[in-house]
C-alpha cells in the first residue's frame, strides 16, 4: 500500500500546527491581506484576483451579490472575507482538522477541499507558514504592549509617592527670605579674576640682594622695616 508523500507531509504539518483555539480572526485576516497585497493595489492579478484579500470571482460570489469591482473597496472586502474565514473555519471543524490559522491559511490559498484530501502543494505550504508568522508576531506585540501598560499602571502609585516625599527644587520656584537679628553681622562675598602669570626662565647668576622697602604704620604713625625676598633668579618674559 502506497502512501503520498503530500499526504505524509501534510500530517506533520497538522501535527506541528497551533493548538486547537482557532486564534483571532482579525489576525489572520490581516496576515492574509499582508502576504496577499501588503500595498492594497487595486489591479487585477494573473489568475482575475482583486482586491486586499485577492479574491477570485468564484469565491466572491460564494458569499455575496455585490458586483466583482466592489472587491477593492475595504469595507466590501472585509465583510467577504469575514464570511469566507468562517465558511472555512466550519468545513476545518466538520471534517475534524483544527481551524488554526495555518490550516485556514492553507485552505484561502489551495481551497478548502485540497486541506481536506491532504493534496497541498508545497508553494501553499510556504504561504501558510508566512500568514502563521505574522499571526504569531501579532500576538506577541500585543502582548508586549499589554505587559508595558501595565507596569506603568502599577508604577504610577509608586511615582505619587515618590513626589509626594522627596521635596523639589526650581530655580523659577518664589524666593525664601529669612530675617536676621539686628546684631547679624553682613558679609560680601567678591570675586577677582587671577593675574596672568608670567613663565619663569631659571639662569645660573647669583640672585641679588634683599631688597628692603620702609613702611609706616598707622595710626601712631612709626616706621618700621620689613625685609622682602625677592626671588633667586630674574623673572623674564618670553615675547612670542
Amino acid at each position: 500500500m502506497k502512501i503520498s508523500v503530500h499526504f505524509l507531509a501534510f500530517c506533520l504539518v497538522l501535527c506541528a500546527a497551533l493548538p486547537a483555539a482557532a486564534g483571532d480572526r482579525a489576525d489572520t485576516l490581516r496576515a492574509i491581506n499582508l502576504v496577499e497585497n501588503p500595498t492594497n493595489h487595486t489591479r487585477r492579478g494573473s489568475k482575475g484576483e482583486l482586491g486586499p484579500y485577492q479574491f477570485r470571482v468564484q469565491t466572491w460570489r460564494m458569499h455575496t451579490r455585490k458586483p466583482f469591482s466592489l472587491a477593492v473597496v475595504r469595507e466590501h472586502a472585509d465583510e467577504v472575507a469575514i464570511k469566507h474565514y468562517e465558511w472555512i473555519k466550519r468545513g476545518l471543524t466538520d471534517s475534524g482538522i483544527d481551524p488554526s490559522p495555518f490550516n485556514i491559511a492553507m485552505a484561502w490559498n489551495s481551497g478548502l477541499g485540497a486541506v481536506t484530501n491532504g493534496r497541498v502543494p508545497t508553494v501553499t505550504y510556504n504561504y501558510a507558514e508566512r500568514v502563521h508568522n505574522l499571526v504569531e508576531a501579532q500576538q506577541q506585540q500585543r502582548a508586549v504592549a499589554a505587559g508595558r501598560a501595565s507596569r506603568a499602571k502599577a508604577g504610577v502609585g509608586v511615582d505619587v509617592a515618590l513626589r509626594s516625599a522627596t521635596p523639589r527644587f526650581s530655580l523659577e520656584a518664589t524666593p525664601l527670605h529669612f530675617p536676621a537679628a539686628s546684631t547679624t553681622a553682613l558679609f560680601a562675598l567678591k570675586t577677582e579674576p587671577l593675574a596672568a602669570e608670567e613663565p619663569t626662565v631659571y639662569t645660573d647668576r647669583a640672585a641679588p640682594a634683599a631688597a628692603v622697602a620702609s613702611v609706616a604704620s598707622t595710626p601712631t604713625g612709626t616706621a618700621h622695616v620689613f625685609t622682602l625676598p625677592v626671588a633667586a633668579a630674574p623673572r623674564i618674559a618670553l615675547l612670542q
